[in-house]
């Protein structure tokens, strides 16, 4: 995860260059009705959805829900992610994905929902005692992640934010009124 919106100072020597792995997509008419199918291949049994308020009233959400449970999944629809979510919104996020104990993770929306299902995994997988753990110096301690997170399908419905394809977050850190 990253807050620092300025890479080139904060790192040593100025490195201007950095590289994403990203993950294969899939796209086309239907696509959605098949995220039950998917989150089965990947191992999930229970499953968090996320999305947010405005989307729940949508067919996008419960296509992708009826296409969970088609596929014999338990899922849970976590419908609070914030617009430009911040640290206190992950941390809610967190919470629900903690006491929910789920084996895998959906999102749809856009990059605030995909961004807020990415944390909520994060620190459901590998908790810490403190946030800024796993965000990037020179804000917070950047410390590696110690394995691998849950299974996670990401459904976008806009396009330019590129949530789907990295494992960064963006956020706004309230105390330190920084992005």
């Amino acid at each position: 995860m990253s807050c620092c919106h300025n890479y080139y100072l904060a790192t040593e020597g100025h490195e201007s260059v950095f590289s994403v792995d990203i993950a294969a997509i899939s796209f086309g008419h239907g696509v959605l009705e098949e995220a039950g199918a998917q989150a089965k291949a990947l191992g999930m049994t229970r499953v968090a959805l996320f999305t947010d308020k405005t989307l729940a009233s949508l067919p996008y959400v419960s296509q992708v829900r009826d296409a969970i449970r088609a596929a014999g999944l338990d899922v849970v629809v976590f419908d609070e992610v914030k617009v430009e979510p911040t640290d206190q919104s992950f941390l809610a996020a967190a919470r629900f994905a903690v006491e929910g104990r789920f084996d895998g993770y959906v999102s749809v929306g856009g990059g605030s929902v995909i961004d807020t299902c990415k944390a909520a995994n994060l620190y459901a997988t590998w908790p810490t005692g403190d946030f800024l753990d796993y965000v990037n110096a020179p804000i917070g301690a950047g410390k590696a992640v110690p394995g691998p997170l849950k299974p996670h399908i990401a459904c976008p419905t806009t396009c330019g934010t590129g949530s789907e394809c990295t494992g960064i977050t963006i956020f706004d850190l309230l105390s330190h009124r920084v992005k």
